[in-house]
């Protein structure tokens, strides 16, 4: 079904990053890591490089529509790791899963690669969720602890459906479909529970999330 020379993913780690480890534990032997420092960096961007299409690659750290970033401990995230012209290079026929802010954006940029999944903002710290809100009239209201449960639901939704796409269980045009599935149960899990009384504003997180994920197939 999803037949690849190679897989890959590749997570942008600086402070702010470090929650996504998970996909470290699960996928050892796929993953690599990457820090701010111009050595770093070129490794990265000469790994992609020499991947042989059809490949998968999974991009783990921040974006925005124009790219995504390199690490940035000061989380001042200036300088594109790849931007949309590198883009139409690095992802040339792979398969590719942005999970960074406004991948959806950036994809609907990127015209090379195959199959392409990419998502919407991603509010993933509470110094994120205070920038949101300062930008937006609509303001959003959660603590840490819920950030995180946020964080870890829609973690472990993405590694429970890179799991099947490796071992072929499901096809890259189903990702969608699976994320929607299993976060529905999440939403209903967390509406389900009346002793959390923020639990409205925790599942409308879930929800745009859920909307946001776009799937892309290049021709």
């Amino acid at each position: 079904m999803n037949e690849y020379n190679q897989i890959i993913i590749i997570h942008a780690v600086d402070n702010s990053t470090l929650f996504l480890d998970k996909f470290k534990e699960e996928f050892s032997e796929y993953y690599f890591s990457f820090h701010s420092n111009k050595e770093s960096v070129i490794k990265a961007k000469y790994i992609l490089g020499e991947l042989n299409p059809k490949s998968l690659i999974i991009y783990l750290g921040h974006g925005s529509s124009f790219g995504l970033y390199v690490p940035d401990e000061n989380h001042l995230y200036e300088n594109l790791f790849v931007d949309v012209n590198w883009g139409n290079v690095f992802f040339e026929e792979h398969d590719i899963i942005l999970l960074s802010c406004k991948s959806n954006e950036y994809i609907s940029k990127i015209y090379k690669s195959n199959l392409s999944i990419g998502f919407g903002n991603i509010i993933s710290s509470y110094d994120e969720l205070k920038i949101y809100n300062d930008k937006n009239e609509i303001k959003k209201s959660l603590n840490v602890d819920e950030i995180n449960l946020f964080n870890k639901i829609y973690i472990e939704c993405s590694i429970t459906i890179i799991r099947y796409l490796i071992s072929n269980k499901i096809s890259f045009i189903d990702i969608p479909k699976y994320f929607r599935f299993i976060l529905n149960k999440e939403i209903n899990k967390i509406l389900l529970n009346k002793e959390n009384e923020n639990r409205v504003e925790l599942s409308r997180m879930l929800f745009e999330f859920r909307n946001e994920i776009l799937l892309k197939k290049n021709v």
